[in-house]
């Protein structure tokens, strides 16, 4: 696991190809305003800002002195399409921008972490994304504690530096439940793999933008996390673990019954499928729903004379069967598009005589059919 609690930003060394498009103008590390940690500061980049002789774009430095080992998060958020960019004189330690694996736009602003090699005044760079982006930005700075190396679990946030192809960490768990595990970085394509214990699992951009999500079902133990870049990268990333308890009535296993007219709440195996039992003892029409928020739900019913599958049948990826069925014994199966865990709800519904979506149905598209066939008795 992870013995070497000390690595955090310890790749900041490294030379960066971004360090010749960087290139501000004039000598401003002696007469930028000085920016404490902790402090948060507004500005913004008009067309009198100090320019980057590189592409025209404009740039707002700010003095930041830090003791050896010292490491920083900065955060730049507001209207400005932005970039950051931290220096050690003429050398670029760390970069964070819009575009490509270096960051995120939008509300969420930009975020970097950095770690000082010695003591000394850095300078902190607010920059523009173009020469024509114009517009106000908050900075703000914090302490970052480093990764101890201590096993994460739930509620743990940790934050690290990727120096190796990929990094392993500990991941005890001592409740069963619902583990959202992401991995966010706003300097590299995270991606993210959670094994041990029968599960194994990997991600990529779960997590929304280049960031990694693991959302699984988890007994006690332990497991191991490896954390890697896609784009085989180096940089600043954060490991958050969360945990959502499960309701008792919570299907986690295989070979359950199902009861027609009730919702059966599953969880998707690391295969990525949970099994049912049906039970008929005369010939019904069934509709079947499989109902998931976080996954592309695909439903299989088989048994007497039926071997049926859907996969976008339902409202928006998920599923739905309506099927007229004998009496016998059938499997339901719900399964996940690329086999990604998650939670679900099976509703089975007698449709009687009529094969129209029922009337108590939870489904969006349903509600849509009954708006648009009431439009058009109306029109008639």
């Amino acid at each position: 696991m992870n013995t070497r609690p000390t690595r955090l930003f310890a790749a900041l060394s490294l030379t960066l190809a971004l360090a010749a498009c960087q290139k501000l103008g004039g000598g401003e590390a002696d007469t930028a305003p000085s920016f404490a940690v902790g402090d948060s500061v507004s500005g913004e980049i008009t067309s009198s800002s100090r320019l980057n002789y590189n592409d025209g774009s404009r740039h707002q430095g700010y003095r930041m002195a830090l003791k050896s080992g010292q490491a920083v998060a900065l955060e730049l958020g507001g209207a400005l399409d932005g970039q950051l960019s931290v220096f050690d004189g003429q050398n670029l330690l760390a970069t964070a921008s819009a575009g490509g694996y270096e960051g995120e736009a939008g509300d969420r602003g930009l975020s970097l972490a950095f770690k000082a090699p010695k003591d000394g005044t850095y300078l902190v760079a607010v920059n523009s994304a173009s020469a024509d982006a114009f517009g106000p930005f908050k900075l703000k700075s914090s302490q970052v504690t480093p990764y101890d190396g201590k096993p994460l679990g739930a509620g743990s946030e940790a934050i690290d530096w990727l120096v190796d192809e990929k990094q392993d960490y500990t991941l005890k768990v001592d409740k069963a439940g619902i583990y959202a595990v992401t991995m966010e970085s706003g300097a590299l394509d995270a991606y993210l793999r959670l094994s041990g214990r029968g599960v194994d699992i990997e991600d990529d951009d779960g997590g929304g933008n280049l960031n990694a999500r693991i959302r699984a079902y988890l007994e006690p133990g332990e497991y191991t996390l490896a954390a890697s870049s896609l784009s085989g990268g180096t940089g600043a990333f954060t490991l958050k673990v969360a945990l959502t308890p499960v309701d008792k009535d919570l299907i986690i296993r295989d070979g359950s019954a199902l009861a027609v007219g009730q919702t059966a709440q599953g969880m998707v195996d690391s295969r990525g499928r949970r099994s049912f039992v049906l039970e008929l003892d005369s010939a019904r029409h069934l509709q079947f729903d499989a109902i998931a928020d976080n996954f592309d739900s695909v439903l299989r019913v088989s048994g007497p004379g039926i071997e049926a599958e859907d996969d976008d049948g339902g409202n928006g990826t998920n599923a739905r069967l309506a099927l007229r069925m004998g009496p016998g014994r059938y499997t339901v199966t719900v399964s996940s598009f690329g086999s990604q865990q998650g939670v679900f709800e099976l509703e089975t519904t007698d449709l009687g005589g009529d094969a129209a979506a029922p009337a108590n149905s939870n489904r969006k598209d349903a509600a849509t059919a009954t708006d648009a066939a009431a439009e058009a008795a109306i029109a008639n």
